[in-house]
């Protein structure tokens, strides 16, 4: 059982649908199977991959274009196509970055200082560069007494230093000099390096510098923890934060502009460079948080100088500036930076008397001004009234206007709940584009959207780490233990995120944030449930707003299943792999849904559909048990409810009409 936080928690709904297989005995029959059997697919990848989306590699590309005689670089071929690969131009920008060393002696005590610089000045022939680092890196503070009554300064007469650049090369003290560094209103520092033989002889390189987006891919390079130049991977959370730190008199505090990322950075990392998905240096990395205003421990909350900020100071100092790469292809370069704006814009922040968290617009009524917000149950639930809050309120992204919301009804068992907001301010409010959850690759990139530590809405890049994984929680009301199966992701997710996006590269919302693992060392175990079941209870909540229950009515089939048989498959066309899972009937009750249908003990469910006035409204393969609950809250009374099972190895239609009695409140 994982551990996850009572503040971003989840929850699941039973559905008599869930259950282990003891003793059970199925036919060897599945979905992928019978459509082979069938003859309209010649392998089970072929079949699992038609019920989803395939995935695109840029160096198999390339490989394929130099096997068909092409003779450019990799480089050049991305650029010709308008494709990027990072790891390309990653690999290229950490020769900008080095490793600083410092070594102080403070009344006769030894300290020493480790962090990093980026060069951005460089003339390999003469071995000549200019590195800009942290001031705090080659500073260290001289201290008496304590507080008011003492003094704090600092200083930057070091007893040695030395550089070392990503190839190995070592640059000694006798060719080090700093030449300026401020600690006022700034935390930065300038180096010169002077006819080092490691320069004229190695790989360094100088950075080129650009501006940064948010949701834009960026890479902390830097030397973490003193352990060597490491690279973390995250995105532009915030474009023009404020951070205040200590300062290198380890007294005052200094506080200044800077980007915030979710690329993991620790100590060691300051003075190091951000980078673009191009290589291009966005910020010079300056601080992490680690908790929040309230105290409680935060995730992903990395700064920056930005460029242009470190520009305007160079050029102060009189020590040139950054240049940039006057590359025009870079910005046919694709990121995912319009796509996390785009998906930002769908979130809002929601505020209750007992706390912070968020939601996604799932449908917007411009005319009216009204909308409809998909949260988790437990950001508006009321330890006050043991309900949902009547104190809630929304807000927009960049906006401070605080808008009334109702609550529309909830299901606590999934962690799901709908709010509506009635106001003009929604004129210029987006509606969420809706992804399919089932079609996510494992790796694939993935943002997390929200209001991260209740601060405004922020957004983090990840990847998906798990496609399925059920996770056990208390529910809302701590008064039981309940089960879901969610997507994990290594995307930063913080108290407040609860109830905002998974968005995947496109921008489309493939997930509601619920939780994240905070068992001690654990970093990287954010969960989500599916979109495809979250928008599903949403539909269903919102289609019972006019009977006053505040609740979803779900069909109830009767039965518990099971899965047994799961397996991968890997389609080497699509370069994926592609999972499976037999769902099996374990048990049904007597007068129930599935035994009017006619179901039985062992049956496969293979495929579901839901017929509507004369037209499909919902119809799929079932290749993992958690696709079936998720259709029985697409179920409306009069719909007609078609399943296909397999039997000892022959096929089954089954069907009947759902009436009202078959549908039972959930909330």
């Amino acid at each position: 059982m994982k551990k996850i936080g009572s503040i971003i928690a989840v929850f699941t709904a039973a559905l008599m649908l869930t259950g282990c297989a003891v003793g059970s005995a199925p036919d060897d029959n599945s979905a992928s199977t019978v459509g082979v059997g069938e003859g309209a697919y010649a392998t089970a990848e072929e079949f699992l991959a038609a019920q989803d989306t395939p995935s695109t590699y840029e160096r198999r590309l390339y490989e394929e274009a130099v096997a068909d005689g092409y003779e450019g670089s990799y480089y050049q071929f991305l650029e010709s196509l308008g494709l990027s690969d990072d790891t390309a131009y990653i690999n290229r920008a950490v020769n900008s970055v080095v490793e600083i060393d410092v070594v102080f002696s403070v009344n006769g005590v030894k300290r020493e200082s480790e962090g990093s610089g980026v060069i951005y000045s460089l003339d390999t022939a003469a071995g000549e560069a200019y590195i800009v680092t942290n001031y705090h890196v080659v500073a260290t503070h001289l201290s008496t007494g304590f507080g008011p009554w003492g003094t704090h300064t600092s200083t930057t007469d070091w007893n040695d230093i030395t550089v070392t650049l990503y190839d190995g090369g070592v640059i000694s003290a006798e060719d080090v000099t700093l030449v300026a560094g401020t600690n006022d209103n700034a935390d930065l520092a300038v180096l010169k390096v002077t006819d080092a033989e490691a320069l004229k002889t190695g790989d360094a390189v100088a950075a080129t510098g650009a501006s940064a987006a948010v949701g834009e891919t960026v890479y902390a390079v830097g030397n973490a923890h003193g352990e060597g130049t490491s690279v973390t991977k995250g995105v532009v959370s915030v474009l023009d934060d404020t951070v205040s730190v200590t300062g290198a008199d380890n007294y005052s505090l200094v506080t200044y502009p800077a980007i915030r990322t979710d690329a993991a950075v620790n100590q060691g990392n300051s003075g190091g460079g951000l980078f673009n998905a191009k290589g291009e240096l966005v910020g010079i990395v300056s601080a992490r948080r680690t908790q929040s205003d309230t105290g409680t421990e935060v995730d992903g909350f990395g700064y920056a100088v930005s460029t242009a900020d470190v520009n305007a100071l160079l050029a102060s100092f009189g020590c040139g500036t950054i240049g940039t790469s006057g590359d025009a292809a870079s910005s046919a370069v694709k990121d995912g930076s319009a796509s996390a704006q785009a998906a930002a814009a769908s979130v809002v922040g929601i505020e209750t008397e007992v706390g912070a968290g968020s939601g996604v617009i799932l449908s917007v009524d411009r005319a009216e001004g009204e909308a409809y917000i998909v949260t988790n149950y437990h950001v508006v639930y009321s330890s006050y009234t043991d309900d949902a809050s009547d104190a809630i309120v929304v807000y927009l992204d960049g906006s401070e206007e605080r808008l009334p919301a109702s609550f529309v009804g909830g299901v606590q068992s999934e962690d799901i709940a709908v709010v509506k907001v009635t106001d003009d301010a929604l004129a210029d409010a987006a509606a969420a584009s809706i992804g399919n959850s089932r079609s996510l690759t494992v790796g694939e990139t993935v943002y997390a959207v929200g209001n991260a530590a209740g601060e405004g809405i922020s957004v983090t890049e990840g990847v998906v780490s798990v496609l399925r994984e059920n996770i056990t929680v208390a529910s809302a009301d701590e008064q039981s233990a309940v089960s879901l199966n969610t997507i994990r992701t290594d995307a930063a997710v913080n108290h407040g995120n609860s109830g905002g996006g998974l968005f995947n590269a496109m921008g489309e919302l493939v997930g509601i944030v619920s939780a994240r693992s905070e068992e001690s060392g654990v970093t990287g175990f954010g969960y989500a449930i599916g979109s495809d079941h979250a928008v599903a209870v949403a539909e269903n909540i919102i289609a019972q707003e006019g009977d006053g229950t505040g609740m979803a009515r779900c069909a109830t089939l009767g039965i518990t299943v099971g899965a047994q048989g799961k397996h991968g498959v890997y389609n080497e066309r699509t370069g994926k792999v592609y999972f499976e899972e037999q769902t099996v009937v374990l048990s049904l009750s007597g007068g129930g849904v599935a035994y009017r249908m006619g179901m039985d003990v062992n049956d496969t469910v293979l495929a579901v559909s839901i017929v509507r006035g004369g037209e499909v409204a919902d119809a799929q393969f079932i290749t993992a048990q958690a696709q079936l609950p998720t259709a029985l809250y697409r179920v409306r009374a009069g719909d007609t409810l078609e399943i296909t099972v397999s039997r000892g190895g022959e096929l089954k239609e089954l069907s009947t009409v759902i009436t009202e009695g078959d549908l039972q409140y959930r909330g």
